[in-house]
């Protein structure tokens, strides 16, 4: 007889189809940005488009007009150099899909997209209300970079590195 500790469920139910991470353009009414919110109009008057990216998480099972399942939004370094840096604004899961592990799979595949298109940190700063997004940068390996030295202004921050890369700033920070 087994006890009722060896029957727990998985944390996060499987997705059904296949999904697919893909960057559309960062403007209102693209995909993804109902599920990104009021963010994008703020970072898109703060932002050049061209530094912009915005990223959405689909499933290739669901009809091609569906909406995404979950988004992010980032800001990359001049649009005609290979950035090295992005700064993530939000990463955010539709609410119907909440709990599913999208949130994780988005940012695994965001992380791998960057990565092969040369950029080398990830930074984000937390502010109200990002407890969860926060939570999950951590545990995707982002760590505090408050000790690598950024103005005053900017002193909350947090990161995650590979030794093989080294830093130039610091905020929850990875380096990829």
């Amino acid at each position: 007889m087994s006890s009722p500790s060896n029957k727990r469920r998985p944390r996060y139910a499987a997705p059904s189809g296949t999904l697919l991470l893909r960057e559309v353009p960062a403007h209102t009414g693209a995909p993804g940005a109902r599920i990104i919110g009021p963010a994008l109009e703020r970072v898109l008057r703060e932002t050049p488009a061209a530094r912009c990216r915005l990223y959405v998480l689909t499933d290739l099972a669901r009809p091609v007009a569906a909406a995404p399942l979950a988004a992010a939004l980032l800001e990359t370094g001049a649009p005609r150099h290979v950035p090295r840096w992005a700064l993530l604004h939000t990463l955010a899961v539709a609410v119907p899909h909440h709990g599913r592990g999208l949130g994780h799979r988005l940012l695994d595949d965001l992380l791998m997209e960057l990565r092969a298109d040369g950029v080398r940190a990830v930074w984000f700063l937390p502010g109200p209300g990002d407890d969860g997004l926060r939570n999950l940068l951590e545990s995707a390996g982002f760590r505090d970079g408050t000790d690598r030295g950024l103005s005053p202004e900017n002193e909350r921050t947090y990161g995650y590195d590979e030794p093989e890369i080294r830093p130039w700033a610091a905020w929850l920070f990875r380096e990829l």
